[in-house]
């Protein structure tokens, strides 16, 4: 897979994504977007990989989208995000590690992870309303956290630190720059340890069932627990824990 806009690396089923415009501070273009899309469909179809980690080379996370294309004269929202990993069915876990600035859409794709881990010289800013635009996914953001914290962001377009974000909830760790891999690795291991399975229908379940009432997420509950506990996965959890020996998953 050719890839100029970002890094793309497996190691022991993990798979490390880095966002690669370092000169632009990761600002997301056309081809980031098509290329990220690229990557998570890669990420999902490959049954060996287990959990990625999504980080940013160079100064920042991401400055958000490049705006210095300056306004379109012939705008017409599509709905269309090839880089949203919920709209490609991707049911591995994700982890982000950011540092310094996450701002704009850069935001929005840390907040489409499963577990989110901050340095602590982060800060993270939606300021598309200082320039005339509507954050796309301010909709999504009430869905995710407390209306009140969606309107401090989405509304006066001020930005929030790392200790502000683990206030509120919107990331699982601070860390000190320097161990912001380092986390995100260990989280990414453990969940290696685990059944790929079990993690994968539960994270399906949470994302299908987000905006259902409650007989449809016992549907959806239904067809995915009768996968989960019918898997070869299940099978050998059951053998191991009788043997108390450790597990080798077939992820299947």
């Amino acid at each position: 897979m050719e890839l100029d806009t970002v890094e793309y690396e497996k190691t022991d089923g993990i798979a490390y994504v880095r966002l690669n415009r370092p000169d632009k501070l990761n600002a997301m273009n056309a081809q980031m977007h098509d290329e990220l899309g690229r990557v998570w469909e890669d990420f999902r179809d490959d049954p060996a990989m287990r959990v990625a980690i999504l980080s940013g080379n160079g100064r920042c996370f991401s400055a958000g989208a490049d705006l210095s294309g300056g306004a379109p004269t012939d705008y017409r929202y599509t709905g269309e995000f090839p880089d949203i990993t919920q709209t490609r069915n991707v049911f591995k876990p994700i982890i982000a590690a950011m540092h310094s600035h996450v701002v704009g859409y850069g935001l929005w794709i840390a907040l489409d992870t499963d577990i989110r881990i901050a340095a602590d010289d982060v800060s993270f800013w939606l300021p598309e309303p200082q320039w005339g635009i509507a954050t796309i996914p301010a909709a999504w953001f009430p869905k995710i956290m407390p209306w009140a914290i969606a309107s401090e962001l989405l509304l006066l377009a001020e930005r929030i630190d790392a200790q502000r974000a683990y206030q509120v909830g919107l990331v699982n760790k601070v860390v000190a720059p320097d161990q912001l891999m380092a986390e995100a690795e260990r989280v990414a291991n453990r969940i290696c340890e685990l059944s790929p399975m079990a993690v994968q229908g539960m994270k399906e379940s949470m994302v299908r069932a987000a905006t259902l009432d409650y007989n449809a997420v016992d549907q959806i509950t239904d067809w995915i627990q009768t996968r989960v506990m019918t898997s070869e996965d299940r099978k050998e959890g059951a053998k191991a824990f009788l043997e108390k020996r450790r597990v080798e998953w077939p992820g299947k």
